[in-house]
């Protein structure tokens, strides 16, 4: 016998009465029918049960909607994306695709489960199927599934009452909690953020004071190694005890030394204190020295203008003696001729008016350069103040002016006038007892004598004293040699 594999229910009945036949072919041939008929009536019952309890499969074909499904099978549009979890935006299907057609009863049991969870909405003027389903954040499929209206149907009326999804509702609401949820925890966030930065802020003003401070400690300690610089001393030193009114250039050229050389063998501070012992390292002159060839310049100026005082006398005397000479003379001419005597006076006053006349320069041509330097240097020390024309105090011209009136010289009482007290000449060419100046001429802000050497003697300017100094850290702009 052939085997006979049934494909379905009705085929299983077909396949039984077969059996049945072959086994019993004593029957008759109305039995025959009667189980056929009795066999065809079970297949068509099993085929409608399986019918009804299944669900369809339909393949997707080209044009297809959920729609258009929804309207073949008698389902809701709902019912169909649900099962086969199709988004319910954008209701996508695609040609080829396989879905599963719930059954009428699953599909009711969904309207009606459906149905429970609505609300109505009254359709006002001006309203559409679009903005209704916008405002309940719905679709407007669902709107026409769940009131019942064609796919194509777009028309409503003020007053219609329309079915709305309260899950759709809900889902706004939820949505505006989320919403007021993450606006509120934004705010948190911002809040956060600001106390963030106000803690940087208080962060960076302490890290700032914390810089200043270190710095601050820094320059000190700087500062501090710096005055405990160790100095230098040598083995051929001197000291020195400061004075009122000594700088330190004024006491490094009394020691022929530089003024490094004496910051480097003292921890000196920003001001030179009277009374301050000072290291002098490898002096190459001493003041002692200096002090001795001033005084043998004194005194050859004192001789000197002895030599030109007894000069002067002896020039006095031997005029007084022509003078009485030819008084004598004129006497014995008036005793011999009378008549001639007026014109032998009027021949004699010219004489006497000439020879008085040539003693006038005597005193200043005298001037000796070397009796000039040194009596200048007689005044060192003089504090400088400012219009002092006088011992107790001296500036630049009045100084000047004082050594050469000494000598009966008037020069001017202040630069400008001085410059025109001689002959001009450059510096190069100066002599001892020269005046040196420093700016253009007929502009010139200072003065001093010239002691030869490269050095001259002045008052320098306030707060310092009369001192000798140096050309060539104060070069001069020009000379003059005094007539």
């Amino acid at each position: 016998m052939p085997v006979f594999e049934p494909a379905s229910a009705t085929d299983a009945v077909f396949a039984s009465s077969y059996v049945l036949y072959s086994s019993c072919s004593y029957l008759n041939h109305t039995a025959k029918n009667i189980l056929i008929g009795t066999a065809g009536a079970a297949g068509l019952f099993l085929a409608s049960a399986a019918t009804a309890n299944a669900d369809t499969a339909h393949k997707v074909a080209k044009n297809d909607t959920v729609w258009d499904l929804s309207q073949k099978y008698g389902v809701s549009v709902e019912s169909i994306e649900t099962l086969n979890k199709i988004d319910q935006n954008s209701h996508l299907i695609v040609t080829g695709q396989t879905l599963q057609i719930p059954a009428k009863n699953d599909a009711r049991q969904q309207e009606d489960k459906t149905t429970e969870a609505t609300h109505e909405v009254s359709v006002k003027d001006g309203d559409s199927l679009w903005s209704i389903a916008q405002a309940e954040n719905t679709t407007v499929d669902k709107l026409r599934s769940l009131n019942g209206l064609a796919a194509d149907e777009n028309l409503i009326y003020p007053g219609q009452t329309l079915k709305v999804s309260s899950a759709a509702q809900a889902a706004v609401q939820t949505q505006t909690t989320s919403a007021d949820t993450q606006q509120a925890s934004a705010q948190t966030q911002q809040s956060a953020q600001q106390t963030a930065s106000a803690d940087q802020t208080q962060q960076a003003a302490a890290t700032n004071v914390q810089t200043q401070q270190e710095a601050s400690t820094a320059a000190n300690s700087e500062t501090s190694q710096k005055q405990q610089v160790q100095v230098v001393v040598s083995a051929n030193h001197t000291t020195h005890t400061v004075v009122s009114g000594e700088s330190l250039w004024s006491i490094a050229q009394a020691y022929g030394v530089t003024v490094d050389s004496l910051r480097q063998s003292n921890n000196l501070g920003a001001t030179l204190v009277a009374g301050t012992t000072l290291t002098i390292n490898d002096p190459t002159k001493t003041p002692a020295q200096q002090q001795t060839q001033a005084a043998q310049q004194q005194t050859q100026a004192t001789q000197a203008e002895a030599s030109a005082q007894t000069q002067q006398a002896t020039q006095s005397s031997n005029n007084a003696q022509q003078q009485q000479t030819q008084q004598q003379t004129q006497q014995q001419t008036q005793q011999q001729a009378q008549p001639s005597s007026s014109s032998s006076q009027q021949q004699s006053a010219p004489a006497q008016q000439q020879a008085q006349t040539t003693q006038a320069p005597v005193a200043s041509s005298s001037i000796s350069g070397s009796a000039v330097a040194a009596y200048a240097q007689q005044f060192i020390g003089v504090p400088y103040v400012s219009g002092g024309k006088t011992p107790s105090g001296f500036d630049c011209s009045g100084f000047t002016h004082y050594v050469y009136a000494h000598f009966g010289k008037e020069i001017g009482g202040w630069t400008v006038p001085q410059e025109s007290a001689g002959t001009q000449i450059s510096v190069s060419q100066a002599q001892v007892g020269d005046l040196l100046f420093w700016g253009a001429r007929g502009n010139t802000y200072h003065v001093a004598i010239y002691l030869g050497g490269g050095q001259y003697i002045a008052a320098p300017e306030p707060g310092q004293s009369v001192k000798i100094g140096n050309i060539c850290y104060f070069q001069p702009s020009f000379a003059v040699h005094v007539n």
